[in-house]
């Protein structure tokens, strides 16, 4: 890839950005409790990922940017689903008496 100097320089600097991101993630990661760590982890994932795509894309290396992006799809898949499942879970259940009523009556 032919990419100019200073859109270089700038996805170095938006690497050294990110790389505050994962320090803030980590930290926060370390804080949760053992049960749930999961939303953390795949933060601190995207987080770092997000560092070695802007590194690749400063490089010029299209391997990096096709390695980085499948495990970016990755990560905010699993966000996703965890995300809707959660959302799913979370919807109170209707009080008796109320929801469907059989045909016949």
């Amino acid at each position: 890839m032919d990419i100019p100097d200073w859109v270089r320089w700038a996805f170095c600097v938006l690497a050294a950005v990110q790389l505050t991101f994962v320090y803030r993630d980590v930290r926060l990661l370390r804080r949760a409790e053992p049960g749930r760590r999961t939303d953390p982890w795949l933060t601190v994932a995207d987080s770092a990922v997000g560092v070695v795509l802007s590194v690749g894309l400063a490089l010029g290396s299209f391997d990096v940017l096709a390695g980085a992006g499948a495990v970016l799809l990755a990560i905010g898949a699993c966000r996703g689903i965890r995300a809707l499942l959660a959302r799913r879970s979370a919807k109170p259940a209707p009080a008796p008496g109320e929801g469907a009523v059989p045909a016949g009556d």
